[in-house]
C-alpha cells in the first residue's frame, strides 16, 4: 500500500511515518519548501515539495497513492482566520485534489482533534449522532474540516480520528510544561478537573489500524489511553517522571485570559505565532475534556500500548537527550 502523509515533519506526522514504515507500507510525504526534511531523508521517505494552502503540486503528490493520512494542521495562530486557513481550507483543498486525481482511493484519514467535539464527557449527542459542539476558533476550524470530510463519505472511504492532548518523544508543545516542573511551581487552570490524554505513538498506531482493516466510511473515532486526570495531577505525574517535587498553582480563568492577551500582543509585535491565546484559554479552562475509545477498540481492535508513566518517562528522557532538560 502506498500512503501519502501530510504534516510528516510535525510531531504526530513523524510518528505516523515511523509506525507505517515499520509495518511495511510505502510512504510519500507532502512537505513545504521551508520544511526541515532531514529525518524523512534519513528514513528514505519519498517527498514531494508542495503546499495545501495554496494548493501546489497536489497532483504529483497524489499520483498512484492508495491512501491518504492528513496530519497537517495548526494550533498556533496570530489571527482568528489563521485557524480556518490552516485546518479547514487545507483539508478542503486536499479533498478536491483527491477526487480529481485518485477517485478510487482506498482510505482517507483525517487526524482531527477532540476540540472539534468541544468540552465535556460525552462523544455522542442525545440522538446518538456524533457530537460536534466546539467552543474555540481552533475547535471550530477542526469541526469544519471534519464536515468537509464527512460530506464526501458517500464517494470516498473516509475516517476521522479525534485524539485528545498528545505527548511523547518528538513533541515540543509540552516542553514548557516539563520545564516548569523543573522549577518546582507550575501554574495550572483552576477549573480543569478531568482530561483525557494519549501518547503520540498510540495515535499513530490507530492510523495504522484504520488503514489495515475494513470499516464503514464516515466513522469518527475518539482516542484516549484510559486515564483521566486533572491539570494538577498531570503536573505531578510529569514531576514523578523527572524525579522531582512540584507544586501546582491554580490560576483563575480571568488571570489566564489576561496572560494570554499579553502573549498574543507579543506575538503580533514580533510577528510570530503563539500557543497561549485567549482562544486556547477558552478550551483549557473547561472542567472536563474526556472521551471514550470503545468504538475503535471494538471495531478495529486498537489498544493503547503506552501507559501514562511509561510515556512521560520516555518523553522526559528524550527532552534530556536534546539538552532541553538539564
Amino acid at each position: 500500500m502506498r500512503v501519502l502523509v501530510t504534516g510528516a515533519t510535525g510531531f504526530l506526522g513523524s510518528r505516523v511515518v515511523d509506525v507505517l514504515a515499520e509495518a511495511g507500507l510505502e510512504l510519500r510525504a507532502l512537505v513545504r519548501e521551508s520544511s526541515n526534511c532531514a529525518s524523512l531523508e534519513a528514513r528514505g521517505v519519498a517527498m514531494v515539495r508542495g503546499s495545501l494552502q495554496p494548493p501546489q503540486a497536489l497532483e504529483q503528490a497524489l499520483d498512484g497513492v492508495d491512501s491518504v493520512v492528513h496530519c497537517a494542521g495548526g494550533g498556533k495562530a496570530r489571527r482568528r482566520e489563521d485557524y480556518r486557513r490552516n485546518n479547514t481550507e487545507t483539508t478542503q483543498n486536499l479533498l478536491v485534489a483527491v477526487q480529481q486525481v485518485v477517485p478510487s482511493l482506498r482510505r482517507f484519514v483525517l487526524v482531527s482533534s477532540l476540540a472539534a467535539r468541544g468540552p465535556g464527557c460525552d462523544d455522542l449527542d442525545a440522538d446518538g449522532s456524533v457530537l460536534t459542539a466546539p467552543m474555540s476558533e481552533y475547535g471550530r476550524s477542526k469541526a469544519e474540516a471534519e464536515a468537509a470530510v464527512l460530506a464526501v463519505a458517500g464517494d470516498l472511504p473516509v475516517t476521522i480520528l479525534r485524539p485528545p492532548a498528545l505527548y511523547g518523544a518528538g513533541d515540543t508543545r509540552m516542553l514548557p510544561l516539563f520545564r516548569a516542573v523543573r522549577r518546582g511551581v507550575v501554574p495550572v487552570p483552576a477549573t480543569a478537573r478531568r482530561n483525557s490524554i494519549l501518547c503520540g505513538d498510540d495515535c499513530a498506531r490507530a492510523v495504522l489500524a484504520i488503514l489495515q482493516q475494513d470499516h464503514p466510511s464516515g466513522r469518527v473515532y475518539p482516542l484516549e489511553d484510559g486515564s483521566t486526570l486533572s491539570a494538577a495531577e498531570l503536573v505531578r505525574a510529569i514531576a514523578t517522571a523527572q524525579g522531582r517535587r512540584v507544586r501546582a498553582l491554580p490560576l483563575p480563568r480571568w488571570l489566564m485570559f489576561l496572560l494570554a492577551s499579553a502573549v498574543e500582543s507579543l506575538g503580533l509585535l514580533i510577528g510570530r505565532e503563539v500557543l497561549l491565546t485567549r482562544d486556547k484559554v477558552r478550551d483549557l479552562s473547561q472542567p472536563f475534556w474526556t472521551c471514550g475509545s470503545e468504538q475503535i477498540r471494538a471495531e478495529l481492535g486498537w489498544r493503547p500500548a503506552t501507559s501514562l508513566p511509561q510515556g512521560l518517562l520516555a518523553t522526559t528522557q528524550w527532552y534530556r537527550e536534546q539538552g532541553w532538560l538539564r
